[in-house]
């Protein structure tokens, strides 16, 4: 596209409430031209994702079957623990400095 033209530039700028010196004019057109250039070549590239180029692919009869299974005891896990707050928390031994 190369450089944005004077009009689009100042219309920006208004609703931008930015105020340019016709060299800063001159830049900010260089640099917009090259931006949209940028976000036109951006739009072309292909996103799309496709799982088959992955290598990852894992079949579902290697996966584990999906069961619920007894958890642990509570009493357990809150063994090394100390009751803080409103007893809806917990205060854990201080592990490093």
């Amino acid at each position: 596209m190369g450089k944005t033209d004077r009009a689009t530039l100042d219309h920006i700028a208004e609703l931008s409430k930015l105020s340019f010196t016709d060299e800063e004019s001159e830049i900010m057109a260089e640099q917009m031209g090259d931006i949209i250039t940028l976000m036109d070549t951006i739009r072309d590239i292909d996103v799309q994702y496709d799982d088959t180029k992955d290598k990852n692919e894992i079949a579902y009869d290697m996966l584990r079957e999906d069961r619920a299974e007894e958890s642990f005891a509570t009493e357990k896990l809150l063994q090394n623990t100390e009751a803080g707050g409103d007893g809806n928390c917990y205060v854990l031994p201080k592990m490093m400095e």
